[in-house]
C-alpha cells in the first residue's frame, strides 16, 4: 500500500516541470500557480488556457535532458508509457514526481487545497478518492465562507 505524509515543500526560486500541456496539466497547474510562477511547460501542444499565462512553454516531445535544473516534476500527458519514462528518468535523476491520476507511480501526490493569504487548508485520501477529497474541500470552503474567515 502506498502511503503519502503530509507535508509543506519549500519551492520558492524552484523550477516546476509539467510534462503535457492540455486539460490535466491545466487542472494541476491551478493549484501549483497559488504557490509558484516558476513552472515550465513542455509538450508538443499547450491548450489554450495556459497559452500565455507567463509559464515558460516548450514545444517539443518530452526528452530526459528537459529534466535538468527542475527540483518537481508532474508528468501530466494522457499516454500512461510516456508517463512511466517519465517517471523512470526523474527518478534516476532523483527528482520527485507527481504522475497525474496514478499514485502508485507517484512520489507526491497534491492535496485539495483552499488557501486564502497565508493560510492554507490541504485536504487528503491518501490518494485513494479524489473526489472525496474535493467533496470534504468545499464543505470546509463553504464553513470558512459562513464564519467570515
Amino acid at each position: 500500500m502506498k502511503v503519502f505524509l503530509p507535508i509543506n515543500v519549500r519551492i520558492d526560486d524552484k523550477k516546476i516541470l509539467f510534462v503535457g500541456g492540455g486539460k490535466i496539466a491545466m487542472h494541476k497547474i491551478k493549484t501549483v500557480e497559488q504557490y509558484s510562477r516558476n513552472i515550465t511547460l513542455v509538450a508538443p501542444e499547450i491548450h489554450e488556457d495556459l497559452k500565455g499565462s507567463g509559464f515558460e512553454e516548450i514545444y517539443k516531445e518530452y526528452e530526459k535532458s528537459d529534466l535538468a535544473g527542475f527540483f518537481l516534476v508532474y508528468a501530466c500527458t494522457n499516454n500512461l508509457e510516456l508517463n512511466r519514462v517519465i517517471k523512470q528518468d526523474a527518478a534516476e535523476c532523483g527528482i520527485l514526481v507527481n504522475v497525474v491520476d496514478n499514485r502508485e507511480l507517484s512520489d507526491f501526490i497534491s492535496p485539495a487545497v483552499i488557501k486564502k493569504d497565508e493560510m492554507t487548508i490541504a485536504i487528503s485520501s491518501n490518494g485513494e478518492n479524489v473526489k472525496k477529497s474535493v467533496e470534504w474541500r468545499e464543505i470546509i470552503k463553504s464553513m470558512l465562507e459562513q464564519a467570515h474567515l
